[in-house]
Formats: C-alpha cells, structure tokens, sequence
C-alpha cells in the first residue's frame, strides 16, 4: 500500500539502503517499496535514484563486478526497467478520484451501526449490506444501541463498484469492489488511531499477524491467510496467553512496541469444530461468509479489549500442515522479510523506515509448521520462557 501524508513529498535524498545479511535493502520513497539485492546492485540502484551520470554509473558497475560496458549497459537498463515497473505498479493501485463518490445516494436508507470501544463511541453509516459485510463483523460484539453523544463519525460508501470511507469528514480513500481488502484494512486503520490517539506517522507498520502476549513480552506469528493464525491464536487464548490481535497487529514508533487491536477472532468454518470445546459460544454465533474466497467464518470475542503494548521478542512464520507433527527452524532475516512485506502497512516516511528495518533486523525469526496442536503449545510456551 502507497500512503502518504498532508504535506509531505517523498525525496530521492529519502532512500534508505540498509544491510541485512549479506545483502541490501533498498527502500524507494516515492513508491513506498523495498528491493532487497545484492550489494553492488544496491549501489546502482542508489546511483539511478539519485540521477548520477551515466558513466559514473558504468564505472561502478565495470569496477564492482568487473563487467565490460555492454554489460553494465544491459544491467542498467534492467534496473531501471524494475524501477519503472514498480512505479507503474505503485500508480495502478493508487485509490480513485474522490468526487465521483462525495456522499450518499440515499442518506435515510444507510445502515446505522454504533460501536463502543473502550468508551468511545464510533457511529458508523454504510451505505449497502456488502459495505457492512466487509467490516462490521469483527466489530459486532462492541454494537449498543443508537446513543446521542458520539466521538468520531464514519461513512462507508458504495456505488459506481467502487467503496469510499470518510472519516470524521475526512475523505480517507476510495477502491474498486476488486480491493475491498484495502477498504477494510483503512477502516481498521482510523479505529486504530482514534483508540491510541495516534495519527499515521506515529506508526511504523502494521502487519497481517497474530500478536500474542504473556503480558511482559509478545511474539508475532505470521502467514498466509488459511495457514492457522487465528486458529493458534484462539488455541493460545484457551491456554492463558493474551491475544493482542489475530489479524492485524500494529507496531508504535515511540517504543516499537506491539499494540492491541481489539477486533474479534475470525474462526474459519473448518476450524469450529475443534474450537467449540474451549469456545462453545461459538456454535452458537452469527456466520459470515465471503463468497469471493469461498469461506465461512464465526467471530470470537477477545478475553481482554484494553488497549495494552509490550515489547514484541520473535517474528514465527506458521502454517498450518496436516500430518506434519510439530517442526521448528530458524529461518533467514533475508526470507523473513520476503515473507514479510507484501502484506503489510510500513510508514512511507524516511525516519520510520529507517526504525523499522532496525527493529526487524533485531528480532530472530522462526518458522513453525504444525498439526499437533498441543506440541504447539509446548514450544510457545517454551518461546516466552526462553526469552526467545
């Protein structure tokens, strides 16, 4: 996701190139997007950012690789074709022009939904029942009655197949019925900030993670969806542990810390039946289903809603694999961050950026696959007790 922010221009002079490994990380200001390459390649990235002469550019290609000008000419025009696509990429999925959807159709039919969060109210209007589906969900169980004094405002518009979110009459936004994805992760976004009081920038990143705590420190497991996040993550509810969020957790600046989300456990179908045991409400709750991805969910409550942060010590890649025991490998800073990035909200400003990539290159990282659930207690709780 390409985010900016009012008054601010991202700079080639804001290229951040950080090593990792035996390699560089090449994080692009104006497109908020990471290369990770080789070292050298690094360099000419950094040189074609920063529009230095074409032959020093050559030189330094012919004297780090000790390749011949044809050469160098051709790895040149590769990186700067990369460079192109993902600009390309990055303007295709910018979202659409705002004043095709300025307001409501119909103001006396929007659906009417009031959330109270921590004793803040959010009085949410959406405009169809697919704009409801995507987000009220995960926040039903905070739902009251209609009240008089409200916080913050929400519109969630539908028409033209397009979805458009105004917050507090703040245009946030607007994506086709295709990226309704990124609708839901920008709603999720202003509740977020509202909780903490904390605008964009105070954020390094959010991730698509399970956060979990024993209350000193916490740990975040990662992976696809459909690998067995949110399942791990009510398993170690059961279990005494503190979920902080099974699907979108953030990261602060201040302190780098891992934050609550406070949004409820989306169970997929297949796994209510070894779940209801621990959480029998969950025979008993609504059902949702997105047809689009051809899944049914229920929604567990969180033990505790507080908004609460703690140092996070491991990132744990998981996965879910029928027959496969227990297994538990370290797995390299370089895959951890290709694994990590595609689905996550890094902050598009230079400094965050540079926090960021020091807090990640900080933390080990592990990759755990499983079947047996209770071997996959044992080894998180054996996580958190050696301190990772």
């Amino acid at each position: 996701m390409n985010d900016s922010y009012p008054g601010y221009e991202a700079k080639p002079t804001d290229l951040v190139v950080y090593p990792l490994e035996d390699k560089k990380i090449v994080w692009l200001p104006d497109v908020n997007k990471y290369i990770l390459a080789e070292a050298v390649i690094a360099e000419v990235i950094s040189a074609i950012v920063n529009e230095e002469p074409d032959h020093l550019i050559l030189s330094l290609c012919g004297n780090q690789l000790k390749i011949d000008e044809d050469q160098a000419l051709v790895l040149i025009d590769d990186v700067r074709k990369t460079l192109r696509d993902l600009r390309g990429s990055a303007a295709k999925a910018e979202p659409r022009d705002l004043h095709i959807l300025s307001d409501f159709i119909d103001f006396q039919k929007t659906i009417k939904k009031y959330y109270r969060i921590n004793n803040i109210i959010f009085f949410v209007e959406y405009e169809t029942l697919r704009a409801v589906e995507i987000n009220h969900p995960k926040f039903s169980h905070f739902e009251i009655e209609a009240v008089g004094t409200i916080h913050h405002h929400f519109k969630l518009l539908h028409h033209q197949n397009a979805f458009c979110l105004i917050a507090d009459g703040e245009n946030i936004g607007c994506w086709q019925e295709k990226d309704d994805h990124f609708l839901g992760g920008k709603f999720s976004m202003q509740i977020l900030q509202r909780l903490y009081k904390k605008d964009e920038s105070e954020w390094l990143g959010v991730f698509h993670a399970a956060g979990i705590s024993n209350g000193k420190k916490g740990i975040l497991f990662l992976g696809d969806s459909g690998n067995g996040k949110s399942t791990l993550s009510a398993l170690l509810m059961a279990n005494g542990f503190d979920v902080l969020s099974d699907d979108f957790l953030p990261v602060e600046k201040r302190k780098r810390h891992i934050c609550r989300f406070p949004a409820a456990i989306s169970v997929k179908k297949k796994a209510f039946s070894i779940l209801s045991a621990w959480f029998p409400e969950l025979d008993h709750s609504s059902e949702y289903s997105n047809p689009e991805a051809n899944k049914v969910f229920r929604f567990l409550q969180l033990s505790n809603t507080d908004l609460h942060s703690v140092p996070c010590v491991a990132l744990v890649f998981v996965k879910y694999e029928p027959g496969s025991g227990m297994e538990f490998t370290a797995l390299s800073k370089e895959l951890a961050f290709q694994k990590l990035i595609p689905d996550s909200w890094i902050s598009p400003l230079a400094d965050n950026v540079n926090d960021f990539l020091q807090w990640f290159d900080s933390l080990p990282c592990w990759q755990l696959g499983y079947s047996d659930n209770d071997a996959m207690l044992e080894k998180v709780k054996e996580l958190f007790n050696d301190g990772c």
